[in-house]
């Protein structure tokens, strides 16, 4: 049986060398999650990395996502054949990428849209992406039908017909404006996650802060 976890990024870090060398603290919470992980219980985050998922299939640990750093990419390959003889018996990395970083942020935002059954639902799947994401949120709303109007403030026009017909049918909408370089990250979150009934994301707009820059 294959068992699924996304895991998501934690930001902050003050260099790659702290990645890299986890100690003290660090390496207790390492430690603790990688015997978690092996347990089956692959649904808590990384503490150090982010964005990977983890599938254990037998001996088999697979691990897939994209990480900031080559440095970042070699630590978490050794960490994870260091369990090799320990409830596993090999590591595909095939698909563990690193970042390319082409994209600037700052530049860019996104507005993604999320329908769920009821606010309740909605709130919990805010909660839960702002916890696993651990990014800047620009702009962050739940609207329902007694609020709709104010769908006008917070998407583009060509959007509000059917935005405006989920809130009729019942459901909430999670409305996250976030950094363009972050959109995916959030979105696979929502849609993988949350068990949203569905999420579009808004073609990216200049930043205001990019707008006045001529």
């Amino acid at each position: 049986m294959t068992r699924t976890t996304t895991h998501s990024r934690r930001p902050g870090r003050d260099s790659a060398r702290h990645a890299v060398e986890p100690a003290g603290a660090s390496a207790a919470l390492v430690n603790a999650w990688w015997a978690s992980v092996l347990a089956g219980d692959l649904y808590e985050p990384h503490p150090v990395y982010g964005v990977l998922k983890a599938h254990l299939d037998g001996g088999r640990l697979r691990l897939m996502g994209e990480m900031e750093t080559e440095a970042d990419r070699d630590e978490l390959v050794r960490q994870a054949r260091e369990r090799i003889g320990h409830g596993i018996d090999r590591v595909d990395v095939s698909r563990l990428r690193v970042a390319s970083h082409k994209e600037k942020p700052g530049i860019l935002h996104q507005t993604l849209v999320s329908a769920f059954p009821n606010r309740k639902a909605a709130e919990f799947a805010s909660a839960f992406v702002l916890k696993h994401s651990r990014i800047a949120v620009e702009e962050h709303a739940i609207v329902d039908s007694t609020h709709a109007d104010k769908l006008r403030n917070l998407l583009p026009e060509d959007f509000i017909s059917d935005a405006s017909k989920a809130l009729d049918a019942g459901e909430a909408l999670l409305i996250l404006r976030v950094d363009e370089t972050s959109a995916f990250r959030v979105r696979e979150l929502l849609e993988e996650e949350t068990r949203s009934e569905w999420t579009i994301a808004v073609p990216p707009q200049l930043t205001t802060r990019s707008g006045h820059d001529g």
